[in-house]
């Protein structure tokens, strides 16, 4: 997010306003994440929260399919079956804020780095998703297939073809590449359905040492959730885009997977990373935010070896067709060449 648009958004006489009704004070920022959203430490007296400054529900400038209010009702149900969610102390629904529950700074990432048994903190993950999975999820969440998660795995076509290639896309290209995952999804087996956490990653889980059982994992960044298959998650968490994962830790997890499971992991996981891969460079070119095009090397990987898998082989030959070698290294030093390369409708 650039200042520019920071500045048009958020009002610092409203965000003093809101923490002086309430009696607190900020300490100091706590960064932002990808979408209009930002974060601060705030105190009162020896009691410390985080506030979370973001546009209203309904803003133009909303992330589609994240809201306050989606926030405070998933954080609830989160809690209501033995998770770690954050509580919610005071809302300003109207003008973009909440004061939470602050669950420290370690977040999985951070605790990895520090030398934190991988093996441990990733078993943790797997089974927080397998206690949701457990459970009769009462929410009304939106569909994933019917929802810009889904739809926007085309970025890759949309974004990284025309980046690598040096050429606008040719008419049609994008329905063929969508025509080519539908009959990938039509041969699947059939699939178990729940609750989607949707960025389940490790800077989205904290770690709470002090906690007990699941409680030791907090749960942040759920507002985006879904019904949908179920290894979405898994997916997420074992392929991240934002770092590696050790290759043991990853195989003993697939390992206690069905077969109809790991068919779907691997459809879903390269699904997710069509559409960052996109996604990352669009931020670049259009956001003006370079950040994320450090990943885009991993994502790569990622997508050189996901579709040895026999069921992505029609996925695989597509790529072959259109000359997309992903061993071969994306130019990102000028990404302003790819502006008049970018079809009008790219997502």
């Amino acid at each position: 997010m650039s200042q520019a648009l920071q500045n048009l958004l958020f009002d610092e006489d409203h965000r003093q306003m809101f923490l002086k009704k309430h009696g607190w004070e900020i300490m100091h920022s706590v960064g932002q994440d990808s979408s209009i959203r930002r974060y601060f430490r705030v105190s009162k007296g020896s009691q410390n929260a985080i506030l979370m400054e973001t546009v209203p529900d309904g803003s133009t400038h909303a992330t589609p399919g994240h809201s306050l209010d989606d926030f405070i009702r998933i954080a609830s149900w989160l809690r209501d079956i033995g998770l770690k969610a954050p509580e919610i102390y005071e809302q300003d629904l109207k003008n973009g804020y909440l004061l939470l529950e602050d669950l420290g700074d370690l977040c999985f990432r951070d605790a990895l780095d520090s030398g934190e048994d991988a093996s441990m903190l990733y078993g943790l993950a797997r089974d927080i998703l397998d206690h949701i999975a457990a459970q009769n999820c009462s929410l009304d969440l939106p569909d994933y297939y019917d929802a810009h998660v889904h739809r926007r795995h085309r970025r890759i076509v949309d974004w990284f073809i025309p980046l690598m290639r040096g050429t606008p896309n040719e008419e049609g290209l994008v329905e063929e590449y969508l025509t080519v995952w539908r009959g990938i999804e039509s041969s699947a087996p059939p699939v178990r359905q729940g609750f989607l956490h949707i960025d389940f990653h490790a800077q989205n889980l904290m770690w709470l040492p002090s906690e007990t059982g699941l409680k030791r994992c907090g749960i942040l960044d759920f507002q985006g959730a879904m019904l949908g298959p179920r290894p979405y998650d898994l997916g997420n968490i074992l392929e991240d885009a934002r770092r590696d994962v050790p290759a043991e830790v990853k195989s003993h997890i697939l390992d206690q997977l069905s077969e109809d499971e790991r068919i779907w992991f691997r459809i879903l996981a390269t699904q997710f990373h069509c559409r960052v891969i996109g996604q990352f460079i669009k931020q670049a070119v259009i956001d003006e935010n370079p950040a994320y095009l450090k990943h885009v090397p991993r994502l790569q990987n990622y997508l050189a070896n996901g579709p040895k898998d026999p069921i992505l082989t029609p996925l695989a030959r597509w790529f072959t067709q259109q000359r997309i070698d992903f061993s071969s290294a994306a130019s990102l030093e000028n990404l302003e060449i790819l502006r008049p390369l970018i079809a009008e409708d790219a997502q």
